[in-house]
């Protein structure tokens, strides 16, 4: 009898999301296999989630693909997959009073899944030192990377050297620290692409604008694949001071494209970036300028050939494959 597999593909209707991502490329290979698979995602079971909005259909196997989906499944002799891509989530919780319960409910989640998969080993150290977790059940499967090979010329193309950054433009993200950072290197311009609807992005470019940066930093918004291809084309280094990371994509992304990459120490972050990265560990603008001029007189050819060599072993398939192999399993 072929077992049916259900998974959360709630978080598809975001497609700008990292988990609308997510969800985006491992249903690429996943609609490839033989396996019995059926994607929960709005609309899919209408009648039902408007009854029981956390309730599932019967399966064998369920796969919650972020550990803040609200979807369990009620039979216990459903296996439970559970991936968890950070914390984030519990230290934001924490600073308003309601870290505790945040903690509670995923360990629940913990207890209950017979396999967790953490798409960075620092993801799982994290969860090792916060939770109770068998590690024999655990597992960690590398995001991929999903960059097209076509550069489309965006709208808004900066005159001169420029570097470039992307990621929603959220306080974890650290992006102010590039303000003060590019007032010393005036050789250089910065593009900044992501969602700009947080209060965060806002004060960013009131400063810029405050500060008679408007002609060298530049905040773009949402890009599509092809303008973002461009842009890291046509960078002559990427910039991400990210402080909470559980994987960081766009670390990869720029990687596999072979720009020179200065980046935090912080979180995941290194995991990602290897040996050939260049790290702030300080965000003070003058330390981060010495990082950025000795790294752009270091980096070479070879530098860039393993870097692209490295960005390899993150791959939507590989992903996708070892996900099928654990629903085998269980």
């Amino acid at each position: 009898m072929t077992k049916k597999i259900l998974i959360d593909f709630e978080k598809i209707k975001d497609p700008f999301s990292g988990l609308g991502q997510f969800c985006a490329h491992l249903k690429i290979h996943f609609d490839k296999s033989p396996m019995n698979l059926t994607y929960w995602r709005p609309g899919k079971f209408q009648k039902l989630a408007k009854k029981i909005p956390f309730i599932l259909p019967k399966t064998d196997v369920f796969h919650a693909v972020h550990q803040d989906s609200p979807f369990m499944p009620w039979s216990s002799k459903t296996k439970y997959v559970l991936t968890i891509h950070d914390l984030n989530a519990l230290y934001e919780s924490s600073q308003f009073g309601s870290g505790e319960f945040y903690k509670r409910n995923l360990q629940k989640k913990i207890d209950r899944a017979s396999v967790v998969t953490f798409i960075s080993k620092f993801t799982g150290e994290e969860v090792f030192r916060n939770f109770k977790i068998d590690p024999k059940k655990t597992q960690v499967i590398y995001n991929g990377i999903s960059l097209g090979s076509v550069a489309v010329e965006p709208t808004f193309v900066p005159e001169g050297k420029f570097l470039f950054s992307v990621g929603t433009v959220l306080p974890k993200k650290n992006f102010h620290v590039l303000i003060d950072f590019l007032k010393l290197v005036p050789d250089y311009k910065i593009v900044l692409a992501g969602t700009t609807f947080h209060a965060y992005a806002k004060d960013m470019q009131k400063r810029i604008i405050e500060e008679a940066l408007s002609d060298r930093f530049f905040l773009v918004g949402t890009i599509d694949e092809g303008h973002k291809v461009w842009y890291y084309k046509n960078a002559s280094a990427f910039l991400f001071p990210s402080l909470l990371e559980g994987f960081g994509l766009p670390v990869a992304e720029a990687m596999s494209m072979g720009l020179p990459l200065f980046i935090s120490d912080k979180t995941s972050v290194p995991e990602i970036g290897g040996e050939d990265a260049y790290y702030f560990k300080s965000f003070k603008a003058e330390d981060m300028r010495d990082v950025f001029v000795s790294g752009m007189k270091d980096f070479t050819p070879e530098k860039k050939k393993r870097l692209i060599e490295r960005s390899k072993m993150f791959d939507w398939k590989k992903a996708a494959d070892a996900y099928l192999a654990i629903y085998d399993k269980v």
